[in-house]
């Protein structure tokens, strides 16, 4: 039986209705509020997360709820399709807490613990305070208590390093490291409480652990109250959680407890609320302290600061699940608007809002954190990285938009090296054939606009056969595409059908500054199965031309990921490290093989067979990063696709194999599922899931849940990993379920004599010139350069030459020991515009000159006399008002134009003027603005110049001084 989704009921659209009203971003029918709502202090902040930030919502009760956005949260040079995150508000009401990351973090595990930005919130008037250290990413941070006060963790070697957030002042007021994992910290009292192993902890201000509470399981989710206690849950037996609450003084007490996953505790400035739709079953109302008060929502939902509101639903239709309805296409670039579900505990008043994110002061949300400036000053006396050496084969890195300079395989920014963004369709059918060993498709000498030679994907990246016989089913793949990339193979900027350059995700080695380029540091994770294993410029495992293939073509690069996938389950296999008996054809037992193609495997040490081996900690369901309480990924529905880092990489694997991604179609801005889901039979994937314990067990990786226990000689406290190193690796096989009567099973959509799908872009590039036959035509890329769409040439029959160049000088600076060019992090091509190519950048301010980009049109021949100025905008991607194009008349003059390059979404050319000529003119375009902040996006596509008969009405005569530039015209 195959499964549909729950649907979030937050949808865009307001109801299933063909005409429905549109949804407000207040309550218009007051009447449904409580009475007094006009007076209430209650207010409720939300957040959620797309390309452009994450977003920061808050709405008060005395405004009807009008939602209004405090702030929107990114770093500058971050190339990602969604923001993440979490945040807590402070008791006044007035600041929230925010840590953030681009998605692709929690993909590895030093960016999920050491990766995550951290900020401070003016909900009221939307100033941000960005902090100077990264931290973890893991559910609970950070934690708020009953003060303008919060904490914010960071796992650090063996310990755990505490920072200390005074949110009026906008700063860390304190930092201290713990011996041991500290998880759900927050602050209490005079000093911290946390949770570690089987205990509530208190930490003072010199570091000093005292036991607050000891437990029968691991503490979670710590709410202090008013009256100098602290909320806590815990799991018990038989998938229960028990909720408590002990005091300052150590007295702990037990209030009452449900099904795990059921209740939960929420809360801030000194209330606990306690969600779930069975509390007063499972909890008597009369045992609460004073600020505690039951909800009956659903436990997971987000709660205001009087609990007057909670919220059950927010999504916007362009995170990874993509489960919303929305009605307008999503545009790369722009945010998106979020749909909130609402509703008033008690009353059965239910609300729905549609949001338009829109930040008071978008330059600070938006302005380079100071824990990458830091970061990047600390490395004065590194060595000199790695990929210094030119290439041969590349000019000097000043002039070309290529990186001969790089660590990685393959280049950003080469024209002829194009990655074609695929249709989710096209994903579905290469991986339904990749598994079947039948992705066989030919493409042609030149495929995509490369020099690459006739080949076939899995002619490149032959299929690995299976210890033990059985296949990969074609779900696991499609999971691992989806976590991976988000089913990409181009950056997020490209369309389906539209090229760019490769989806990527550490190729500066500049963890998101876009300041900093550190070749030591890259991650040379390409495309759509982000293939990492032989794609650095001193790997020999691929030949260049295998290299180019994962860059270029998305069947070739899962045909390389599937490779990758298969070893590692015959490496396992090697072991002994089975799931379930081990049949391949069952979902579930591709556990072990997931937990291993993201975090890897420990080999044993031949020469101590003591030492630990085997599958990392990391992803350990059992491993306090992760709430105890999370369901299956995905079975509650797309809105924990705002929140994945609360899950295991194999846990969200197998959660988009369960449940899909949804994809919104760019033309209909309608969404429907991007892959056929797995087969369960019970009609019920979480029936397959393992327990959180699963791979805890004190004689294999000295790991055990139920019975923490004190490691003779540990400085570490008690907890499910008992080893000072966590090195609790997991090395046996396992069963947990009868796979045949609950385990999943693949249903391929595609057999091995389909087709490849066709797509068509939404943005198709404009290949005929429009202008004059005389116009004397400068594109962006020589004519060498082949606009390709796989085997198709949709410029084929092109009516122009281009007759001169576009040349680059790229921003630069010194960086341990080096010049290196930061001005290339966010530059980008796509294979659209006139032509079918254009360059882009976003505009900045012009005292960051490494970061600034300046393009020059020069035509191969000399003008003389009146000419029009002509430069080509493409319909998408250029949207700066202040575009100053400097034009050099040929004898020296300068004039400048400045324009707005926003089109309205059309291909156009856009005049000028018109100019005497007295020579070999030039026009140039720079990126630096006097508005540049990041935000703006501006273009390099072709320029013409048209020779005129003589002076024309439009005609510029230069000034004999310099003048103002002229207001941006539209």
């Amino acid at each position: 039986m195959a499964l549909i989704a729950p649907l979030a009921s937050a949808a865009l659209t307001g109801s299933a209705d063909p005409n429905p009203t549109p949804l407000s971003d207040r309550v218009t029918d007051t009447s449904r509020l409580q009475s007094g709502w006009q007076r209430s202090d209650d207010r409720i902040v939300a957040y959620d997360g797309d390309s452009t930030g994450l977003h920061i919502l808050t709405a008060d009760a005395a405004d009807a709820y009008a939602w209004r956005t405090a702030a929107t949260l990114s770093e500058p040079g971050i190339d990602t399709d969604q923001w993440i995150g979490q945040s807590c508000m402070t008791a006044s009401g007035d600041r929230a807490v925010v840590v953030y990351a681009p998605r692709q973090v929690i993909n590895d595990q030093k960016g999920f613990q050491q990766g995550a930005f951290a900020a401070v919130v003016n909900l009221e008037n939307g100033t941000v305070a960005k902090l100077p250290e990264l931290v973890s990413l893991a559910y609970f941070n950070p934690g708020c208590g009953e003060g303008e006060q919060a904490v914010l963790t960071r796992p650090q070697g063996d310990d755990t390093q505490l920072l200390t957030v005074d949110a009026r002042q906008g700063k860390l007021t304190g930092q201290q490291t713990v011996k041991g994992l500290l998880t759900s910290a927050v602050p209490f009292g005079n000093g911290i409480a946390a949770a570690t192993g089987d205990s509530v902890v208190s930490v003072n201000g010199e570091g000093r652990v005292d036991t607050l509470a000891r437990t029968e399981g691991m503490p979670f989710r710590l709410v202090p109250d008013a009256d100098s206690g602290l909320a806590y849950q815990v799991p018990a037996s038989k998938e229960k959680v028990q909720i408590r609450r002990v005091t300052e003084g150590g007295s702990d007490r037990l209030l009452g407890s449900g099904l795990l996953g059921a209740l939960s505790v929420r809360g801030n400035g000194g209330r606990v609320f306690v969600t779930g739709k069975d509390t007063r079953q499972d909890i008597t109302g009369s045992a609460l302290p004073k600020s505690w008060k039951l909800l009956d929502v659903p436990a997971s939902s987000e709660v205001s600061t009087t609990g007057s509101l909670a919220l059950t639903s927010i999504g916007n239709g362009a995170e990874a699940a993509g489960g919303k309805s929305v009605t307008t296409v999503q545009t790369p670039g722009t945010a998106q608007p979020v749909g909130i579900n609402a509703l008033i505990p008690g009353t059965g008043q239910t609300f729905d809002f549609r949001v338009k994110p829109k930040a008071l002061r978008q330059t600070q949300g938006a302005a380079q954190s100071p824990a990458l400036s830091a970061r990047t000053a600390g490395r004065g006396g590194a060595e000199p990285s790695v990929g210094m050496q030119l290439n041969s084969v590349d000019d000097g890195p000043a002039h070309t938009t290529t990186d001969p300079d790089r660590a990685c395989a393959v280049t950003r920014n080469d024209p002829e090296l194009q990655s074609l963004q695929p249709s989710p369709a096209m994903v579905e059918w290469a991986t339904d054939l990749a598994v079947q060993g039948k992705l066989d498709v030919r493409r042609r000498s030149g495929w995509n606009g490369t020099d690459l030679p006739s080949y076939t994907p899995q002619g490149f990246f032959p299929p690995v056969d299976l210890k033990g016989g059985g296949r990969v089913p074609a779900q696991i793949m499609l999971g691992v595409l989806s976590q991976e990339s988000n089913l990409a193979q181009a950056s997020f900027r490209a369309a389906p059908g539209e090229s760019g350059n490769f989806i990527q995700g550490g190729y500066y080695g500049n963890a998101g500054s876009v300041h900093t380029v550190n070749w030591s540091a890259a991650d040379c994770g390409y495309g759509i199965a982000q293939v990492t294993t032989g794609m650095a410029r001193s790997d020999a495992k691929y030949t260049v031309e295998q290299q180019k293939a994962i860059t270029v073509d998305y069947a070739a690069n899962i045909a390389a990921g599937l490779q990758i996938l298969q070893e590692k389950w015959n490496q396992l296999y090697a072991h002994g490290l089975l799931v379930n008996g081990g049949d391949p054809q069952y979902l579930e037992n591709w556990w072990y093989a997931l937990w291993a193609y993201n975090s890897g495997f420990n080999e044993p040490d031949a020469s101590d067979s003591a030492a630990p081996w085997g599958l990392g900690w990391f992803n350990n369901p059992a491993n306090g990063l992760y709430p105890p309480d999370r369901k299956m990924f995905l079975s509650s529905g797309e809105d924990d696709a705002r929140t994945p880092n609360l899950w295991t990489y194999p846990e969200r694997v197998l959660g988009w194999a369960a449940y899909s991604q949804k994809k919104t179609d760019p033309t209909t801005g309608t969404s429907a599922p991007a892959f056929t889901v797995g087969d369960w039979p019970t009609g019920n994937a979480p029936d397959a899931q393992p327990p959180h314990d699963a791979f805890c067990k004190p004689t294999v990786n000295e790991c055990d849940t139920s019975k923490p226990h004190k490691v003779e000689g540990s400085s570490q406290p008690e907890g499910p990993c008992q080893r000072d190193d966590f090195k609790c690796w997991w090395h046996e096989p396992v069963t947990w379920t009868d796979c045949a009567q609950t385990c999943g099973t693949e249903v391929l959509t595609y057999q091995a004599t389909d087709p490849e799908p066709e797509v068509t872009s939404p943005r198709p590039a404009a290949c005929t010139s429009s202008l004059p036959k005389g116009a004397l035509i400068v594109d962006d890329v020589p004519n060498t350069v082949k606009f390709r769409v796989g085997n198709t040439s949709p410029c084929a029959g092109k009516n122009w030459t281009s007759r001169g160049t576009l040349s680059f000088t790229f921003g630069s600076a010194e960086q341990n020991g080096a010049t290196v060019y930061p001005s290339k992090i966010d530059f980008h091509q796509l294979g659209a515009g006139f032509g079918g190519h254009f360059w882009l950048t976003h505009t900045r301010d012009p005292k960051f000159t490494d970061s600034v980009v300046t393009g020059t049109w020069t035509p191969d021949r000399k003008v003389r006399g009146w000419a029009r100025v002509m430069v080509h905008l493409p319909d998408h991607e250029a949207n700066t008002d202040e575009a100053t194009y400097h034009i050099d008349l040929g004898d020296g003059t300068v004039v400048d134009r400045t324009i707005s390059q926003d089109t309205g979404g059309k291909n156009t050319w856009v005049s000028l003027g018109s100019y005497e000529f007295k020579g070999t003119p030039s026009v140039s375009l720079s990126s630096d603005t006097a508005n540049g902040t990041g935000d703006d996006s501006i273009a390099w596509d072709a320029l013409a110049f048209e020779p005129l008969p003589g002076k024309p009405e439009d005609a510029v005569t230069p000034s004999p001084s310099p003048s103002p530039a002229p207001a941006p015209q539209r």
